[in-house]
């Protein structure tokens, strides 16, 4: 039996110092970057989006709220129980913290020590000298500070970290006059479905009250949040600007992107960027950060405070009070400390909605409540409020889901406009309530917020912008603009392809067709001694409208990046849409409606509000022309 040779100490250690070299080479040069450079990649992105077969009008699917499909991932979370909020001692105001009225009475006298946290850069910061003080204390150097509190006997004590909005900054704003605050408020991983299932209440008030645009064909543009932010914010992709990725040799930091809001501090503005939740920081998780502070006023800063000290807390309080509820309280003490400033603030919230699909429900109340204290203070007499989402949910198992991957591709997009701005500027709002129902990209967004700083100046507006990827939502969206046109990849495209069926004859079309008589029938049944039964005469036209190849197909990253994707998925599908044109008798009237066909239960069903009547009715309807106004197109008038 022959003995295993004994390997030498020095190959051991030449190993060892080749994997050595091999990681060190990995986290310079590339993670998981197996498929060529940063142009390689875009030219491989740009080479799909031109060969995607779907070139024509973007119809948009209509996805149910409450889809059978995703009810098994739906329910309700328990509010959040922070305890008393009067537990915390002290509040800041604006740029002035004190200690609560209502604990002075309760504990009597008390003192505290106030130390500023300083901004070192996006990963570090020290705290500045501290300041004893039983009076009010004013942030100067800072918006946030640690606090230590006793009452005078010592014989209770209690600290935390407070925020406010600090003094010292001062902008050559020059004219304020018609500007536009600009205000975003962002959720992570909320589709608009989502957004109407899980905060109904805020919907309610963004739409019915105060008037909120919803873009219902907003579509992303890649995976994940900067994906979705950057292009939003720089008006470019993450590869075609200058490299700021950790694990690349010689990177950037983020500073260099030209984002929006620099372009707002240039014309005056005061500005501010929140993020919570900072080890998954859009810009700071796989990318550099910032190394100057990106805006005058920056949420990060604090967050790396509290970060240590959240193991005190229940879950999802810093305090007593839940953490959601602080970069509220933080976006509105912004907005009210300028009063003669123009302001930009884009906050992005991601600690209740990133990793559930339910979670982000306990908020509703709160973000309602938040709304109405702007509407009441009058901050959106002169704000462009826009409530946002990057994507939609992404969690495994709903992604494999046609509608989780549907709606993971159609985020929650609203803006809120002054009723004075829409009137001064009505063209460009006409343009853009028309472009709510168009296909509409991040790059769109970010033409829209630089086009609002030229109506504003009155300078010459960049109407090539209507010829390019990026379309400013002030001007008109071609009706025919396609995924391609908006440089979207196949498999993040949402619209539907329309597949034309040349034999109308088939029984899935003509059940489809038939599914429309009878909904047309049933809306003018209680009237049927007036309006005629219809019965189908003819089927002019069918297609079947079905999700992209691509985005059935689609199942992850492929890259460490995101770029790049892996298309081997088998996605599961329970519906067809069809498209059906035909002619009723009597009085030939031709209908346009959209089908949809459950495979499980095998029926079809079709709602009012997707059938339209492409010839005129003259007439027909004279009957119930003034009395019934609703059932013109759809009522041919009995013979006496």
């Amino acid at each position: 039996m022959n003995k295993m040779r004994k390997i030498p100490k020095r190959h051991i250690i030449s190993v060892i110092f080749i994997c050595c070299i091999y990681f060190l080479l990995v986290q310079l040069f590339g993670k998981n970057d197996n498929f060529g450079n940063n142009r390689d990649k875009l030219e491989m992105i740009e080479e799909a989006i031109q060969s995607d077969e779907n070139q024509g009008q973007c119809r948009m699917p209509d996805l149910p709220l409450y889809p059978p499909e995703m009810m098994g991932f739906l329910h309700d979370e328990p509010p959040i129980d922070c305890g008393d909020e009067t537990d915390d001692w002290v509040k800041c105001e604006r740029s002035t913290c004190f200690i609560r009225p209502v604990v002075m009475v309760k504990k009597g006298r008390i003192q505290c020590e106030f130390a500023d946290i300083l901004r070192l850069d996006d990963f570090r910061i020290e705290l500045a000298s501290p300041v004893t003080t039983e009076e009010t204390y004013k942030l100067v150097k800072s918006d946030f500070a640690r606090v230590k509190c006793h009452t005078i006997n010592k014989s209770e004590r209690w600290h935390g970290i407070v925020l406010g909005v600090r003094e010292g900054i001062h902008i050559d704003s020059r004219s304020i006059h018609d500007k536009l605050n600009v205000l975003i408020y962002g959720f992570d991983s909320l589709s608009r479905n989502a957004f109407m299932r899980k905060l109904p209440k805020s919907y309610t008030y963004l739409t019915d009250v105060l008037r909120g645009d919803i873009l219902k064909g907003y579509n992303v543009v890649g995976d994940g949040t900067p994906q979705a932010l950057i292009p939003l914010l720089t008006g470019l992709t993450e590869l075609e600007l200058p490299e700021t990725r950790k694990r690349m040799r010689n990177s950037n930091f983020v500073n260099i992107y030209p984002m929006i809001w620099k372009d707002y501090e240039q014309d005056g503005y005061v500005t501010a960027f929140n993020e919570d939740v900072p080890d998954i920081g859009t810009f700071s998780y796989r990318l550099n950060g910032f190394d100057d502070q990106p805006t005058h006023h920056y949420m990060r800063t604090y967050y790396l405070a509290i970060k240590g000290e959240l193991n005190r807390y229940r879950k999802l309080c810093v305090g007593h009070q839940p953490r959601h509820k602080t970069m509220l309280e933080y976006t509105k003490e912004f907005m009210l400390k300028y009063t003669k400033t123009p302001r930009f603030v884009f906050s992005f919230h991601g600690e209740l909605s990133h990793d559930s699909i339910n979670l982000i429900g306990v908020a509703d109340d709160d973000f309602t409540a938040w709304l109405k204290e702007l509407h009441l203070r009058n901050v959106l007499n002169n704000t462009l409020l826009i409530v946002m989402s990057d994507h939609g949910n992404r969690f495994a198992e709903v992604r494999n889901t046609l509608q989780g991957k549907q709606e993971e591709r159609l985020p929650f997009f609203s803006f809120v406009f002054p009723n004075w701005w829409k009137k001064k500027y009505f063209q460009a709002y006409s343009n853009f309530q028309e472009n709510t129902q168009r296909l509409a990209t991040p790059f769109d967004v970010h033409a829209t917020l630089k086009d609002l700083l030229n109506l504003q100046s009155k300078s010459p507006r960049d109407l090539s912008m209507e010829h390019s990827r990026a379309i400013s939502l002030f001007n008109r969206i071609p009706e025919t603009r396609s995924c391609a046109d908006a440089y979207i990849e196949p498999h993040w495209c949402a619209c539907l392809n329309w597949r034309q069926i040349n034999d109308t004859s088939k029984n899935v079309v003509v059940k489809a067709a038939v599914a429309v008589v009878d909904m047309i029938n049933q809306f003018t049944l209680e009237h049927r001694n007036l309006c005629s039964l219809l019965t189908l005469s003819e089927i002019n036209w069918a297609a079947k409208l079905a999700p992209h190849d691509n985005l059935l197909r689609f199942k992850k990253n492929k890259d460490f990046d995101g770029f790049l994707a892996d298309l081997t998925s088998t996605t599961q599908v329970f519906t067809e849409m069809y498209q059906v044109k035909l002619t009723t008798v009597p009085g030939k009237a031709i209908y346009e409606a959209s089908v949809t066909y459950d495979l499980t239960m095998h029926t079809f069903s079709v709602k009012m509000s997707d059938i339209s009547r492409v010839n005129k009715y003259g007439d027909q309807a004279k009957c119930i022309m003034d009395t019934l106004p609703e059932l013109r197109k759809y009522c041919y008038c009995r013979v006496p």
